[in-house]
């Protein structure tokens, strides 16, 4: 298998309307809610340097002429036996996707290469959906050129090690499965790279109607995206000191005149971490306030008043009622 370039887009016919949807999987922090806010043109999901950022199956929603595109980024697929619930449930959410998918995207992030963990989960996919899979090489944008060249080499090398440990009579399908034949560059930062992309899946959708509206960019409740707003900010300036296990709940929403009241807590999972977030004299707090209301009016286009409270919570991380409260992630029960 050689790594190549997207394939070229067929014409297709402006009478036929298709729509289908694209599962994005990978690892954590292998660029899949990076490459959706890209695709869309329009931030509707975390990016953070921490892994497991995102926790919900997100919808994004793009339409190109007769085309509808509906992605479905995930939590990062990690390994999760003996961690907490949330995480348990963050692997079954992504893992559920692939009943809905019309085509899968493995994402591997170039600048750390294929790993061991890689092999299991593509394995996990051609076992469990023979829909198309493409296999992609992403922030190819964020290392020099021989840097990628190397990345996508070993990217080309464990995807082939998974085709040959298949049965001598499962892998020709597999093969077959695989979009290009192998992995496919992708720079999120590229405008034509994201496009190329973008592009190369309208003519994979199946037939038939839009699901939402030609100017619809998700299906989640403007609530949750503006609580994701918030928490991102969270992890930007907190940086190691606060594990992922922290919330934002949306605790008051209301559209004005000229004006967006908000008011949201931040939930912690350790009374050890209050002190932190809220800083000196309140100085973190009213930092990450600051930077979280501008982000606020850059997505809502409008002027925004931001109040921040900060609640501790212990063991909510697993206990479904409260991860279902405080993250909106609800147990698909495989």
């Amino acid at each position: 298998m050689t790594e190549t370039s997207a394939p070229a887009t067929e014409t297709l016919s402006p009478s036929i309307r298709r729509c289908g949807y694209v599962a994005l999987l990978g690892r954590p922090n292998a660029g899949k809610s990076t490459l959706l806010n890209a695709v869309l043109g329009h931030k509707i999901a975390v990016v953070s340097a921490k892994p497991q950022t995102t926790r919900n199956r997100i919808l994004g929603v793009h339409t190109e002429g007769d085309s509808q595109v509906l992605f479905l980024d995930t939590p990062g697929i990690h390994r999760a036996e003996s961690l907490h619930r949330i995480n348990r449930t963050m692997n079954r959410v992504a893992w559920n996707v692939l009943v809905d998918a019309d085509v899968v995207c493995y994402l591997v992030d170039s600048t750390e290469g294929w790993q061991d963990e890689d092999s299991g989960y593509l394995q996990g996919i051609l076992q469990r959906t023979s829909k198309p899979v493409y296999v992609l090489a992403t922030k190819i944008d964020a290392i020099k050129k021989d840097a990628v060249a190397l990345g996508a080499m070993t990217i080309d090398r464990g995807l082939r090690g998974v085709i040959d440990s298949l049965p001598e009579d499962k892998r020709a399908a597999a093969e077959s499965q695989i979009l290009t034949g192998g992995p496919v560059r992708v720079s999120s930062k590229r405008p034509e790279s994201v496009a190329e992309f973008r592009s190369s899946l309208l003519p994979l959708m199946p037939e038939g109607p839009f699901h939402y509206a030609e100017d619809d960019l998700t299906d989640m409740p403007q609530q949750f995206v503006c609580a994701e707003i918030v928490r991102e900010q969270v992890f930007r300036q907190m940086g190691a000191e606060i594990p992922y296990n922290v919330a934002v709940k949306i605790d008051s929403f209301k559209h004005e005149k000229t004006i967006t009241k908000i008011l949201a807590t931040i939930i912690l999972q350790k009374d050890s971490h209050k002190g932190m977030i809220i800083g000196r004299g309140g100085a973190r707090l009213k930092s990450i306030g600051t930077e979280a209301r501008i982000a606020l009016e850059r997505h809502l286009e409008r002027k925004v008043y931001l109040e921040l409270f900060v609640k501790v919570a212990e063991g909510w991380i697993d206990s479904d009622a409260l991860i279902a409260e405080y993250a909106g992630l609800v147990d698909p029960k495989e």
